[in-house]
């Protein structure tokens, strides 16, 4: 098997042969100081070395990723007979007996006993060959057993520090499990975020369509009453012009007899015809009240002209981007598209101070002032039903800071204060079915303060009414805060 190179023994081993690999230069440059002057031997030494060295990068750098740690077999072996040639060749000096116990750390990766089998059998080798060399006894026994004795120290921090790399290793790997599971959990929570925009958009959109299509039947009927006054006025107008033509009929004949001469008795008869037509039309009548039919009429066309033109302002589509706005005129129209759903129950005071331009989506802003004036209504509609009573709906604007504020009180029964904290939760309402959806409050809340970046507060006194604050920043959110918000 190919050990993988981010295996933890390789990269460890790696670290472990480069101390290795200083150690063993200091020793042969200890070893040359100690043969200076003997050339030859001093040659031999240097052109292993030279040989040596390279080969020990190479299993380093190469060999080691390739087989793992049965690259230090053949490592072993080299080095050992490198340093018996070395130490032969330069008569065993004092830095030679190094050697042995330095090469004992190159078994702290085997399993003990197999560590020290190895390591016994290169001692005794080792050991043997100085002895032929005439090599005193106590240094060759020196140098094993303290070869022993760095070998089972090396072994033991081999064993702590792989057992650090195992602990690393899990806990490597149970971060990045919990990295991937955070991510999965990240894209899933951005697609549920994603999921629940749209939802909120369409929630909102079929919100307004219902709007309209419940205001749908009181513009009708508030269209009805101009449109049916026109349409009187025109009737009276028409017949009126039948009246005068048919007077100016007679007196267009009258003129024409005179003018041929008739007899005094034909010229009698139609004068006569022609006072009787007078009579008929009754133009007194008709020159006092034709006028006023006239400014009747054009008043009902230009009522009926002002709700069009305000469901249109209404309905119109937002822009993809902010624009500014003329908030009250926004006010202005939504009164006017809402008339039937307060005009039987309340009045409407407007105190709309002189306001700068505002950044924002027009339509959605329509819709969260539209909702909260609904709410208004209902709120007095159950507090004077039954009764000939009506409350009364007051709005007022000012600025404030970098802000506009928009205040919508009305004089209903307030908010109890056990459902204050829910008001603006999405379908709860304490209306009766079919009269509310519990979504009115909380698109308005979305509006202002997730699209806007504003806020929907309010103020209640139970038996007094409640006034709703919507604050709209006057220079709307920012391109990247609105992006997030949409």
């Amino acid at each position: 098997m190919v050990p993988s190179s981010t295996d933890p023994y390789v990269e460890v081993n790696r670290r472990l042969s480069t101390l290795n690999g200083a150690g063993a230069t200091i020793i042969t440059a200890l070893t040359a100081a100690c043969i200076w002057g003997r050339w030859r031997a001093l040659a031999v030494v240097a052109g292993v070395q030279l040989v040596v060295i390279p080969f020990n990068v190479w299993v380093n750098l190469v060999y080691l990723a390739r087989r793992g740690r049965a690259a230090e077999a053949p490592r072993l072996i080299v080095n050992i007979g490198t340093a018996l040639l070395m130490n032969h060749v330069a008569a065993w000096p004092a830095p030679s007996w190094l050697w042995l116990p330095f090469v004992a750390l190159a078994f702290d990766q085997f399993d003990r006993r197999v560590a020290n089998i190895t390591l016994l059998g290169f001692c005794l080798a080792f050991d043997v060959t100085a002895l032929l060399d005439h090599v005193p006894v106590i240094f060759p026994l020196c140098s094993t057993a303290l070869a022993l004795f760095a070998s089972e120290v090396s072994r033991l921090r081999f064993a702590v520090i792989r057992e650090m790399l195992l602990a690393s290793e899990r806990q490597r790997s149970e971060l990045e499990d919990a990295h991937a599971l955070l991510h999965a959990a990240h894209e899933a929570l951005k697609h549920e975020a994603l999921a629940r925009q749209d939802a909120e958009r369409e929630l909102q959109h079929a919100h307004k369509l219902e709007a309209v299509g419940r205001l749908a039947a009181g513009i009708a009927h508030e269209i009805n009453s101009p449109v049916q006054f026109v349409g009187d006025s025109i009737a009276f107008l028409r017949d009126s012009t039948e009246d005068m033509l048919e007077v100016l009929e007679k007196h267009q004949v009258l003129r024409r007899a005179v003018l041929a001469s008739e007899g005094p008795q034909e010229l009698s008869a139609l004068a006569t015809a022609a006072d009787r037509a007078e009579a008929n039309a009754d133009l007194a009548y008709v020159a006092e009240h034709a006028p006023k039919a006239l400014e009747r009429a054009l008043d009902g066309l230009g009522r009926v002209a002002r709700i069009v033109r305000s469901m249109k302002e209404f309905a119109h589509p937002d822009h993809t981007e902010m624009t500014p706005a003329d908030i009250n005129r926004a006010i202005e129209t939504t009164l006017t598209i809402a008339r039937n759903e307060y005009k039987y129950v309340a009045d409407v005071e407007t105190d709309l101070s002189e306001l700068p331009p505002v950044r924002c989506h027009l339509g959605d802003v329509n819709q969260a002032i539209l909702n909260v004036i609904v709410n208004a209504g209902h709120a007095i509609a159950e507090v004077v039903q039954g009764t000939e009573r009506r409350g009364r709906i007051s709005i007022a604007t000012r600025r404030e800071g970098d802000a506009v504020v928009i205040a919508i009180a009305d004089t209903g029964s307030g908010i109890p204060p056990e459902i204050r904290p829910r008001i603006f939760e999405p379908f709860f309402t304490t209306k009766e079915v079919g009269r509310g959806t519990g979504q009115g409050l909380a698109i308005a809340r979305s509006i202002v303060v997730a699209k806007h970046g504003g806020s929907l507060t309010f103020e209640t006194e139970v038996g007094k009414g409640t006034t709703f604050y919507l604050r709209l920043p006057i220079d709307g959110l920012p391109a990247s805060e609105t992006d997030a918000a949409a």
